[in-house]
């Protein structure tokens, strides 16, 4: 009988040891699962950020620097996932990416990039890890503001009559080099207008070469007020008289008259140069007496104005 609840304790023991590594097992694989990383009793979190501002530390007062990237990409790890989101938020976020350029001299170098003012408990990987940079010594001058519309960006059948700035001229801060290289600040039309009548907005202001090359710089004010004045194309041309249809057997003429010797055309430069000359078609198949028509006008691809006439017609009897 001994024997016997020696060997049912066992068998006991043995059950219950199964069955607690079964339920660890168990929760270690669910855990694992999750897409989290176990590191004693802690969880690991995770995050990346694109569009970091990268802060440049360098002698303002005497240097110029430009061709360098403005953003990083920072990869995020914490085991606090509290202070994670507070650091992904870019409003509450207090580490920067710095790139110190103290002690660097003129030309182009590559300057490494670092995270500061990580929160405790926190990690950080910054790509790229270095950037490159121009140096120059900082130099500022005045040059003359131009206003600037493409071609393009006028709707068909309308040309420029007249572009303003409100501004005349600008301070330009740049480095040494590309001061020299700059030739005028052009107040240029955004690329999405293409205008069908007059515009004023404020347009930023860019630096450029005389091969209109647009140039690094700091220009003082940033943006001017642009006013352009556009005007249909239009031209003057003769209005006749074309005639359909039999006239009636009675009459032995019809003299014409138009309430209008002239129309006005409007439309794009190649259509204007085709047309020399309107015609008001009118059919005299059922003319006996006299009378008046009104006559809609139209010729290829261009606007007629005014879009009808009135012909008299005058008949005379056989």
């Amino acid at each position: 009988m001994k024997k016997l609840f020696n060997s049912h304790l066992w068998l006991a023991l043995v059950s219950v040891f199964l069955s607690v590594l079964l339920f660890l097992t168990a929760a270690a694989s669910q855990y694992n699962s999750s897409g989290t990383q176990t590191a004693g009793l802690s969880e690991t979190y995770t995050h990346t950020l694109s569009d970091v501002p990268i802060d440049i530390k360098y002698d303002s007062d005497q240097y110029f620097i430009s061709g360098y990237s403005y953003e990083a990409e920072v990869y995020l790890t914490s085991t606090n996932r509290v202070k994670l989101d507070s650091e992904i938020n870019s409003d509450t976020r207090s580490f920067k990416v710095v790139a110190d350029l103290t002690g660097f001299s003129t030309g182009t170098t590559t300057a490494p990039l670092q995270v500061t003012d990580l929160p405790s408990g926190m990690t950080a990987t910054v790509l790229p890890d270095n950037i490159s940079v121009t140096i120059g010594k900082k130099k500022t001058k005045t040059f003359p503001v131009q206003g600037q519309v493409e071609s393009s960006q006028l709707a068909a059948g309308y040309a420029l009559k007249k572009v303003a700035v409100n501004l005349t001229e600008v301070e330009v801060t740049s480095d040494e080099t590309t001061i020299e290289q700059i030739d005028h600040v052009t107040a240029r039309l955004p690329e999405d207008e293409v205008l069908d009548d007059d515009y004023s907005g404020r347009v930023t202001l860019q630096a450029v070469a005389s091969d209109g090359k647009i140039l690094a710089s700091v220009i003082e004010p940033a943006k001017a007020t642009l006013t352009v004045n556009v005007k249909k194309l239009t031209k003057t041309v003769p209005l006749t008289v074309k005639t359909r249809g039999t006239m009636d057997d009675s009459l032995a003429n019809i003299d014409y008259k138009l309430s209008q010797e002239t129309v006005t055309i409007s439309g794009s430069q190649e259509a204007l140069d085709a047309i020399d000359q309107v015609q008001a078609e009118i059919d005299i198949s059922d003319v006996t007496k006299d009378t008046s028509r009104t006559v809609n006008l139209s010729a290829d691809n261009v606007t007629v104005e005014p879009s009808a006439v009135t012909v008299e017609l005058t008949t005379k009897k056989k």
